[in-house]
């Protein structure tokens, strides 16, 4: 080797090491974040490359938007962000100091002027329903109601606000209580706190009554104990976007069965924002602001509505009204190795229901009710971000409380057709009791003041393990629920109903419910060639704490295994764009845990007259009772269970879209009132022997002959006995918005099957009372099956809507099918398996029973018509909604539903029947000022 040669492996050799020395002394940190251009969220996912001309980086944005380069040398730089759903950015940088940049995207809709009208279907690993707060302005809701129209298998119904409002995933529906549980298992989450009604026990009993002609039950109608979240009561104008998941959610979310709905509510800076509505039904009002510093560290968002609606406008008797306000506030710190957030906001909502007589109509002139409902809630959340740490990312902690003041005042006429008694004491045994008068004016007051709290734990973990990355979450939460209202109020001497079984009781002798779980999920990226499988999995346990020790859930813990599976296919170029393929799969499990009106529900107190003896003379006259007290718990009492799967393909195309879900659950431990059977014992005073004329005190029961008699009678508990079976098809079609008309198609629609059954055996009475010499003989037949029906539906609905940008405007005509409806009773054997004689003894049914005198008549016989299939034919209903913008700053909108109908006649047993006047249209419009 040459000395020229050596001087310049020498020159080399120094050089590089130079150039290795400088780098490494100017190493740089470089943190960015990706927000969202319009509401200034950050966002998850964003994917980063940020390429130099010797190193190449691929990253993706967390939580809190944001990614941090570690230990980058100094120089240029070519940056490029993108998410699906917004413009890409691609930007050339040079670094020569540690920096904090911040990329904001924005919306592909918006550099389009496209307004999303629809729920959208999310590309996740579970069926969710996406709506942002651009499809709820163009529906132009009253409550949360309004937006399941938006869902695969939704329609337009009218605003229905004396009734209280529950929501039904997936099935067609049933007018029953005992299966409440479809609604009940639905959970509701507000920005992450879950909105608890377990401690809810806003009943009325035995003071049923109608004020309105046929408007039913004051009450019953409006009783939500049970059975979960009241739409009526949830505002539409500070939300965000709502996620409805139908499918399988992480078990990041439990104490549920059929779904989960994810609110987001409002949050950054915005103008003043107005709304008023008004319908035929109802009136609103809204007014909000965000507010932002000038360092955009801590943002403020102030909203406040009201809503007066009238379920009949020709009725001034009966209204419904509703208020909420919030204030919600978050702060953020930031340094080099930590994010921190802080979210906070102050609640109230508040809806009150009145119903009066007419004054001038029927007899019961005085008869009136209300129910007012006051939440007040204060929640916080605490996001930790470790920037730097390779194993742990992140630390979630919430807590919420909050307090509601119920009240159901009552006032009710009751009328007394003959000598009625009542008793005068809260004890079994025998004791006098007293008369009614024959007219008097009843107050009932139902005090309720339910108390939740809430406390969630989670971390957010990342482990590389084989080269695949496992993002791990696990956390705990702890809820606890207790009531200490007063409970029902009222004189008993002048109860609500004469025919009333329970007494007063305080709800704050109620025991508290407190439950805890744990949960721990897995969720990896499995790269197989230009193939990608996603699986997310994970366990939820859970344990209701606080119980005593009779119960069967007392020291249990329930576990619900979930995973989702999605395979992305790789896209296959067909003429100019590409077809991208996906497949998920899920399958799952979850579990409801029953409520405080389920774990301890009221006393039973049976009242057998032994003596009535009515005298003019009031002195005289005489009641003697026995009286039975009988705990109506269930101590079997289990939790609800349901088990679910399903199946998705999805496929997008130039911006075309369609995906398709088959689904399976079975619920088999519904919650449902069953029945058992006691027999009572009372003495049946003979009077025949008392003289009216010679009698100078009440009578003397000791100098009374009397005979022993018995009473077989039957009462409800809760039980598991309530079987659902859900199974059905859901669809959606969204096409691309045509340029040269502005339009865009959407379909989408879902056929459901829904069996309903109970699976528990029943005690009922026969075909008619056995009567024998004159006395009717108390027996009882236990039957297997009680009742049950199927039901299907197959609807679809075509959404055609405009964007004219240069107008300022926008309309929508939706064509909403329901291609037939039909239901069928279950058929149902009236043969008992057993029977219950008087003296309470319970005996197998045979088939000589069939033919015994008395026993014949409890083999019930049924007409089989009662169990032919009834199928609805098709109808159909145009809606019209139109908006338009002025100056950017008002816009004026109206809708008009059922515009155009079509009803199509059919026949039941020959009979026809026409649908023609069955609908009328149902109107609306609204302005929105932004200042």
């Amino acid at each position: 080797m040459t000395k020229n040669s050596k001087a310049i492996i020498l020159l080399l050799f120094i050089l590089f090491s130079n150039l290795g020395f400088a780098q490494n002394i100017n190493k740089l940190s470089i943190q960015i974040t990706v927000k969202d251009s319009e509401s200034k969220f950050p966002i998850k996912g964003g994917a980063l490359t940020v390429e130099g001309v010797f190193q190449k980086y691929e990253l993706q944005s967390d939580d809190f938007g944001s990614v941090v380069l570690e230990s980058i040398p100094s120089g240029s730089y070519k940056i490029k962000v993108s998410h699906i759903g917004y413009v890409t950015i691609e930007r050339n940088l040079e670094f020569t100091s540690n920096q904090q940049l911040s990329f904001e995207l924005i919306p592909i809709s918006v550099e389009l002027n496209e307004v999303v009208i629809t729920a959208t279907e999310s590309r996740g690993m579970t069926s969710t329903s996406v709506i942002d707060k651009k499809a709820m302005q163009h529906l132009q809701p009253s409550s949360f109601t309004d937006l399941l129209e938006l869902l695969p298998g939704g329609r337009s119904k009218d605003p229905v606000f004396n009734a209280s409002n529950h929501i039904k995933l997936r099935e067609v529906g049933i007018a029953d209580s005992n299966y409440d549980i479809s609604s009940l298992g639905t959970a509701f989450v507000v920005d992450g706190i879950p909105i608890n009604t377990d401690a809810n026990l806003q009943y009325t009993t035995g003071s049923k009554m109608t004020i309105t002609p046929g408007s039913g039950y004051a009450n019953t109608r409006r009783n939500t104990t049970s059975k979960g979240v009241d739409m009526r009561s949830i505002s539409t104008d500070q939300i965000e976007r709502v996620e409805i998941i139908r499918g399988i959610p992480s078990v990041e979310y439990g104490d549920l069965t059929s779904g989960l709905i994810k609110i987001k509510r409002k949050r950054g800076r915005s103008d003043w924002e107005s709304r008023f509505k008004a319908d035929e039904f109802s009136k609103l009002y809204y007014v909000g602001k965000g507010f932002e510093s000038e360092e955009k560290r801590f943002v403020l968002n102030v909203g406040l509505d009201y809503l007066n609606a009238k379920p009949d406008p020709r009725n001034s008797f009966e209204n419904y009204k509703r208020i909420t306000a919030s204030i919600r506030a978050q702060k953020t710190w930031e340094n080099d190795s930590h994010l921190l957030q802080w979210d906070s906001s102050l609640d109230y909502s508040g809806s009150m229901d009145n119903e009066k007589a007419e004054p001038n109509v029927g007899y019961a002139k005085i008869d009136r009710y209300s129910s007012d409902y006051n939440r007040f809630s204060l929640a916080n959340s605490f996001d930790l971000k470790f920037k730097t740490a390779p194993f742990l990312k992140s630390i979630h902690v919430a807590t919420s409380l909050s307090q509601q003041y119920d009240k159901i005042e009552q006032t009710k006429w009751v009328q007394v057709s003959n000598a009625t008694a009542i008793p005068n004491n809260t004890e079994q045994g025998e004791s006098d009791g007293i008369f009614l008068t024959p007219q008097y004016t009843s107050n009932l007051l139902v005090d309720g003041k339910p108390f939740d709290a809430f406390f969630k734990a989670m971390g957010d973990f990342e482990v590389r393990f084989l080269g695949i990355t496992h993002a791990l979450k696990a956390g705990s939460e702890w809820t606890y629920s207790k009531n200490n209202g007063k409970g029902q109020v009222y004189d008993t001497t002048h109860p609500p109903s004469p025919e009333m079984t329970t007494r007063p009781r305080s709800y704050k002798d109620i025991p508290a419910s407190t439950d805890i779980a744990f949960f721990a999920e897995d969720a990896i990226t499995i790269p197989l060639g230009n193939h990608q499988l996603n699986i997310a999995g994970g366990i939820r346990a859970m344990s209701l704490l606080n119980v005593p020790s009779a119960y069967a859930i007392h020291g249990e813990y329930y576990f619900d295994p979930r995973i989702n599976a999605q395979w992305a296919l790789p896209s296959l170029k067909i003429g100019k764009h590409a077809l991208k393929t996906e497949f998920t799969v899920g399958t799952g499990q979850y579990t409801k845990f029953p409520t405080l009106a389920q774990l301890y529900p009221d006393y039973v107190y049976n009242d057998l007259v032994q003596l009535n003896y009515y005298h003019n003379t009031p002195e005289y006259r005489r009641i003697n009772l026995m009286t039975y007290r009988t705990a109506a718990i269930n101590y079997d009492l289990k939790p609800a269970i349901n088990k679910k799967w399903e199946v998705r393909t999805d496929f997008s195309y130039d911006n075309n879209r369609f995906s398709v879900t088959y689904f399976n659950e079975r619920l088999d431990s519904g919650f449902r009132n069953g029945s058992r059977y006691h027999a009572l014992s009372y003495k049946k005073y003979d009077s025949s022997s008392i003289d009216p004329l010679t009698l100078t005190a009440q009578p003397d029961l000791a100098q009374m002959s009397f005979v022993m008699d018995t009473l077989l009678t039957t009462y409800n508990i809760t039980n598991n006995g309530s079987k659902l079976l859900k199974s059905g098809v859901e669809f959606q079609f969204s096409s691309k918005r045509f340029t040269a008309i502005n339009t865009r198609f959407t379909v989408n629609g879902a056929w459901f099957k829904t069996i309903y059954t109970n699976s528990n055996p029943v005690y009922k009475s026969g075909q008619k009372d056995i009567i024998i010499n004159g006395k009717r003989l108390p027996y009882l037949g236990l039957y297997q099956w009680d009742d049950g029906s199927e039901k299907q539906q197959l609807n679809t609905n075509l959404i055609v809507d405009t964007y004219i940008p240069s107008l300022g405007l926008e309309f929508s005509s939706s064509f909403q099918f329901m291609w037939f409806s039909s239901g069928q009773s279950t058929p149902m054997n009236g043969t008992p398996i057993s029977y219950i004689d008087p003296s309470g003894q319970q005996h197998p049914y045979l088939e000589e029973n069939k033919s015994d005198p008395i026993l014949q008549w409890l083999d019930i016989k049924y007409n089989d018509a009662l169990f032919d299939k009834r199928t609805v034919p098709m109808s159909m209903n145009m809606n019209l909604k139109v908006s338009k913008d002025f100056y950017k700053k008002f816009r004026i909108s109206m809708f008009v539903n059922r515009l155009f109908s079509y009803y199509q006649n059919y026949e039941i047993n020959g009979q026809k029947i026409e649908r023609r006047g069955l609908t009328s249209p149902y109107f609306g419009m609204e302005l929105n000022l932004n200042l």
